[in-house]
This record gives C-alpha cells, sequence and structure tokens, in this order.
C-alpha cells in the first residue's frame, strides 16, 4: 500500500514534468513523506499531534534524511503557514528556507491521509485556492473519501485511479486510495 502512494505521487505529470515538491497533510509519524523523500527536491509534513511530529522529525535524523520538515498543527495551517521549510536550493543546499505557499503548484504533490471524518472544508477550500498538480488520498472511509472527490472533481481534478484495500478481512473497514491530477 505505501509502494502504491510513493509509486502515485512520483509519477510525472499529464504534462510531463516531474514532480519535484511534496506536502504530506495529516502526516502522522511521516510514512509517506520519509517514503516519497529520495524522489523529491523537498518534502513537508504537517501532523497535529506534536508527538507524531517528534517521531517523523527523529525518524528522519535516524534515516539520514535531510529533505524532510515536518510542521506541528493542524492541516488548515499548511498554506497558510509562515514558518519556513528546509528546502533544496539550487546548489542542491537542503538548508534554504521556504514557505509551503511557495512551492511550485505545477509540480507539487498533496498527500492527504485525513481522519475518518475526512478533510474539512476549511481545508478543501485551501486546497482548491492552492491548486497543486495531483492530490494522492489515502481514506479510512470512502463514504467521507466520495464527499472529498466529490469537491476535487467539482473544482478542477480528474479521479485518475482508485484502488481499495482489505487490511482488515472480515471487518467493514477498508482503505481506499484515489489519485487526483489537476486538470488545467
Amino acid at each position: 500500500m505505501v509502494d502504491l502512494v510513493v509509486d502515485a505521487a512520483t509519477i510525472k505529470s499529464s504534462s510531463g514534468e516531474a514532480m519535484t515538491h511534496l506536502i504530506d497533510c495529516y502526516c502522522g509519524s511521516g510514512l509517506f513523506a520519509l517514503g516519497c523523500s529520495s524522489s523529491f527536491d523537498v518534502c513537508v509534513g504537517i501532523e497535529v499531534n506534536d508527538k507524531a511530529v517528534q517521531e517523523a522529525r527523529a525518524n528522519a535524523e535516524l534515516n539520514g534524511i535531510k529533505n524532510c520538515d515536518f510542521v506541528s498543527a493542524s492541516a488548515e495551517a499548511i498554506f497558510l503557514s509562515k514558518d519556513p521549510v528546509k528546502g533544496k536550493g539550487v546548489e542542491g543546499d537542503c538548508d534554504v528556507p521556504l514557505l509551503v505557499k511557495d512551492f511550485p503548484r505545477e509540480s507539487t504533490v498533496v498527500v492527504v491521509d485525513p481522519p475518518r471524518k475526512g478533510c474539512s472544508e476549511e481545508f478543501l477550500e485551501q486546497l482548491d485556492e492552492y491548486k497543486p498538480q495531483r492530490v494522492v488520498y489515502m481514506s479510512c472511509d470512502p463514504a467521507t473519501q466520495a464527499r472529498d472527490a466529490k469537491f476535487l472533481v467539482a473544482h478542477g481534478y480528474d479521479i485518475v485511479s482508485v484502488q481499495p484495500f482489505d487490511l482488515f478481512p472480515q471487518t467493514r473497514h477498508i482503505e481506499c486510495l484515489a489519485i487526483f491530477e489537476r486538470n488545467y
């Protein structure tokens, strides 16, 4: 499942452009951002749980990953943040300060893995205003994912693929991966 998220995040855009920036919303301990980091110039994760952010930073350090930064805040704060994150500059330096709102939209992927309630309306509106090239949406509740997918499609995204995962056999719970691409 993680490999499919990494694959979805790293494929070239429909225009053939490589993705260079990744924003991992609801990142927990950084699973997707860290798993994708070798394919991106800059990765940033946001998570409301301070302990999970500390664990994500520790995971990055333990694995020698220098192009990931993690922010302790709600997902709704990521596009409005005035706090710079570490990024790779022209010379390959990983200490260039960048604001998330300044990431290049045409080569930015947003990975979303929200709780069962799905994304808040405020987050979806900010995501729409930001307009990243791709949204990779992992969900543990197909009903809220469908609700959020309806919003994304209505605001200029195409559903590229949907893949359910039965990680909890003989229960009603599934994980579902949906990939959305901006249709300019």
